[in-house]
């Protein structure tokens, strides 16, 4: 899955669209036993493709479609999040970031 995440990317790449896998989302659709297990994943499976955010849909075959992201890049983990700034105190750091450094943490539970 991950090859297949990664040439679409690097199509994306090659038209100047993204710079990084992070700066990207992705939309993988799968069928029962692929969606299945990429399922399984959670949230950790953006980690597992290296990319900032994924849509998994079930479907009849395997399908990627890549985007760039039109979040904010977070300084600290260059992923490209919605919630970059939403911490005054921490304006360039994401909540992911926020909370893992002066807080309880991300919970992860795969990745």
């Amino acid at each position: 899955m991950r090859n297949l995440v990664n040439k679409e990317i690097e199509t994306v790449r090659t038209a100047g669209q993204v710079g990084s896998s992070l700066q990207a989302n992705v939309r993988l659709t799968a069928p029962a036993d692929d969606h299945a297990l990429l399922a399984s994943l959670g949230d950790d499976l953006r980690f597992a493709l290296i990319v900032s955010a994924v849509e998994l849909l079930a479907g009849d075959e395997l399908s990627v479609q890549v985007v760039p992201s039109s979040a904010t890049k977070c300084e600290r983990c260059w992923h490209y999040r919605d919630d970059v700034g939403t911490d005054a105190a921490h304006p360039t750091l994401c909540g992911r970031c926020t909370s893992n450094l002066f807080g309880a943490g991300e919970p992860r539970t795969v990745a």
